[in-house]
């Protein structure tokens, strides 16, 4: 089916609509409280996040710590895709409890975690083959200036994966399959027609976001200067995070889920309820 970019939107602001207490509950606990986790409990947090620091001490610093906060960090990506999966499971047509959504959320974790995985080794090899034979012109060229030419193509074959991929999380959950290749595959399959406009959209939210974030990250920010580096300053960086998080994860899971439906048509259910 063709992509029509207004008609997922509607959509996805509807079932947002429809589902927005659960929701916002099901943000909250899994996307808001590890963000203030993460600012509470990772250790010199906010020596990473000042732009000022010096570079050596960084790399030291990280050199020490690297075990915990890679632990601490999968665990909490972790908790965010089940709560990502839970909030897909919730806005789809199946109408799952609280629980059932939740545990639908949890047994696709193993699978997201492979789907990552995939994602980087792509996203490497890819980009080592698109850059490889720029590079090799360049350097024939004697003209290092052109190199730079060889990120652009880089930049678009990731933004074109990130939107093929873009539906993994709504085929797993809401197509009842837990193999990451089907998932990657019925991603594939279901945003082949209209790639290019699905890029599109997903640019364009994605570029709105960034700007309302660099805003409102700046506005806590500096509240958060104004108490200094202690336990507060932290906490109003982790809940405005976090509360950034929220906004963010429910309407890509809504868009998602739009999106899903609108391109892989109506669910059986759907079309039982519309003859009844």
């Amino acid at each position: 089916m063709n992509f029509d970019m207004n008609a997922c939107w509607a959509r996805a602001v509807e079932l947002v609509r429809s589902n927005f207490q659960l929701l916002v509950v099901i943000a909250g606990v899994f996307v808001l409280l590890p963000s203030i986790a993460t600012y509470l409990f990772v250790p010199d947090i906010q020596m990473f996040l000042d732009p000022t620091a010096d570079r050596e001490a960084l790399a030291e610093k990280l050199a020490e710590i690297a075990g915990p906060v890679i632990g601490f960090g999968a665990l909490s990506l972790a908790v965010q895709l089940t709560g990502y999966g839970a909030m897909v499971a919730l806005m789809g047509d199946a109408r799952p409890t609280v629980g059932q959504a939740l545990g639908t959320g949890a047994k696709t974790v193993p699978s997201l975690f492979v789907v990552l995985i995939i994602f980087m080794l792509l996203y490497v090899l890819g980009g080592f083959l698109i850059a490889l034979p720029i590079s090799l012109i360049v350097g024939a060229a004697g003209v290092p200036a052109l190199g730079l030419v060889g990120i652009f193509p880089v930049i678009l074959f990731v933004l074109w994966l990130m939107a093929r991929m873009s539906l993994v999380m709504p085929t797993l959950v809401l197509g009842g399959t837990l193999n990451p290749f089907k998932g990657i595959a019925g991603s594939f399959r279901l945003t082949r027609k209209s790639q290019w406009m699905i890029l599109i959209f997903w640019v364009v939210l994605g570029a709105i976001f960034v700007l309302i974030s660099l805003l409102l990250t700046g506005v806590f920010s500096l509240i958060a200067a104004v108490f200094g580096g202690g336990t507060t300053s932290l906490l109003i960086l982790g809940i405005a995070n976090g509360m950034l998080g929220m906004v963010s994860g429910v309407m890509l899971c809504a868009i998602a889920v739009a999106m899903y439906g609108q391109l892989s048509g109506p669910s059986a259910k759907n079309v039982a309820e519309t003859f009844e």
